[in-house]
């Protein structure tokens, strides 16, 4: 894929304006109650030290993530200052942290890579807005990840080693496909209704029963999360006749009912569309995390625990496709899948060839290059000593990557959505996904990964997408 990108400028005149936002903020906490003080701190330190960081260190991609981590913090303070009498005061840092985001945004625009292929990124306003989002997002990411510590790395090289021979081993004229086995049929599950803010499903339960060859290296580390073995779903059924159902699936640190339902609007296609839902909760995340922070573990450098990952969630999703297919007597499912969900969704399209049709939305599709990009600089020099790169971290992921198989439906039932401003997933990703699906759909949104509800090129692939699988009726109309 051609990738460009454009020299950092010695200094940024953006870094300055979040300085000076910074230092007015400190100056002003003091003379606030102590715990307005105290929540003011953390973020007005985050905007000073990274805008000084665009001033003198202006090449870190790093930098204007955490001036945007900083300005939402501080914004997060605002209500509580208005509610001590401050209005004024806190209407007027609302309006400079606003403009912190932007400043953010527009650094963060320059640096953006210029892609062959992808829509042309202006270093305008409204598109400086959007990636801030992602910036901040990143950050946020980048502060709950637990990287490998201790004698980790040593371990994870060990078992990488490993895999490689025991996955050589597997490919002797044998298919990358014959390493995913059918799961049993799912005919029997536990079952709660439940209600999140007026929306009203079911909460099933069952158990995964994947359980990794004995061989298999991290195998006994990954049967220890208890929690993970109990698969969860979120269900949403019409009464009478048996309907199509979406099969949605999650993104990274998802898996809870009202993030999920906020990205799989109800309102839209369970209501409007007239579908089912059914909403799956990957490995390691929602009830079924290992740590306290939902996804955990899944890409923070354990990569033989994202390849178990890989493997249950497609063996998750294949034993619920069984349930609703033999139990709730489903005429068509079709999936869609969003980020880390578009990555699964992609692989699923693969593996199952009685889908009716697949939306990858701003998927992933090579996560070695994801995460040697997002990965901090001092574990990438970490796994640099080990002889652990991003080629081989990708040849590792061959068993579970979407982009080494071929799909098992027509293109015309594949569609893609992507953001040209997607900070998080570059554009080379969705376009690798487009080449490898030859003929399939590819709509771009003029956003950031997180700013893809309501756009245009979003809704028409989704409308022309299950148009195409026969999920919903040729006059749906896409502005629906």
């Amino acid at each position: 894929m051609d990738m460009s990108w454009q020299e950092p400028r010695k200094a940024y005149w953006e870094g300055a304006v979040i300085v000076l936002v910074g230092t007015l903020l400190l100056l002003s906490a003091r003379q606030w109650h102590g715990a307005l003080f105290l929540l003011s701190l953390p973020g007005s330190l985050a905007l000073i030290g990274s805008g000084m960081g665009l001033l003198l260190w202006p090449g870190d991609s790093r930098l204007p993530q955490y001036a945007a981590w900083g300005a939402v913090l501080a914004a997060l303070v605002m209500p509580f200052l208005a509610l001590a009498g401050e209005g004024l005061s806190a209407l007027f840092f609302l309006l400079a942290l606003a403009g912190c985001l932007v400043c953010a945004g527009r650094v963060s625009l320059h640096l953006f890579p210029r892609i062959v292929g992808a829509p042309e990124v202006a270093l305008e306003l409204k598109p400086a807005a959007h990636i801030a989002t992602d910036e901040f997002l990143m950050a946020w990411f980048k502060l709950l990840a637990k990287p490998p510590r201790g004698d980790a790395p040593q371990r994870i090289t060990a078992e990488l080693d490993a895999w490689e021979d025991w996955l050589g081993r597997k490919r002797r004229g044998a298919r990358l496909q014959a390493l995913h086995q059918a799961p049993p049929d799912l005919l029997k599950l536990e079952s709660t209704d439940r209600q999140i803010l007026g929306t009203r499903f079911r909460h099933v339960r069952f158990a995964s029963e994947y359980c990794p060859a004995a061989d298999m290296p991290g195998a006994d580390r990954w049967l220890s999360y208890g929690r993970n073995q109990t698969a969860h779903a979120w269900l949403m059924e019409h009464a009478g006749a048996a309907r199509p159902w979406l099969l949605c699936i999650h993104g990274y640190r998802m898996g809870q009912p009202l993030i999920d339902f906020g990205v799989f609007r109800p309102e839209f296609f369970h209501r409007k569309l007239g579908l089912n839902l059914a909403c799956l909760v990957l490995p390691l995340h929602g009830p079924r995390r290992k740590g306290v922070v939902s996804g955990e573990g899944y890409l923070e450098g354990e990569f033989m625990d994202f390849i178990h990952a890989e493997f249950q969630a497609q063996w998750d999703l294949r034993r619920l496709l069984s349930y609703l297919r033999l139990v709730r007597h489903a005429p068509s499912i079709g999936v869609y899948g969003v980020s880390l969900g578009g990555y699964n969704a992609a692989l699923l399209a693969s593996l199952d060839k009685n889908l009716a049709c697949v939306i990858a939305g701003i998927p992933v599709t090579d996560m070695a290059a994801v995460q040697w990009r997002h990965f901090p600089a001092p574990e990438l020099r970490m796994l640099e000593t080990l002889q652990v790169s991003e080629a081989r971290i990708r040849q590792a992921y061959a068993a579970v990557s979407p982009l080494q198989f071929r799909p098992q439906l027509d293109a015309k039932r594949l569609g893609i959505f992507a953001g040209s401003l997607d900070q998080l997933v570059w554009p080379d990703q969705p376009l690798a996904l487009h080449q490898h699906w030859s003929g399939s759909t590819l709509n771009w949104y003029p956003g950031a990964h997180l700013t893809f509800s309501g756009q245009g090129a979003v809704k028409a692939t989704l409308i022309q997408t299950l148009k195409a699988g026969g999920l919903v009726d040729a006059g749906v109309k896409e502005a629906t």
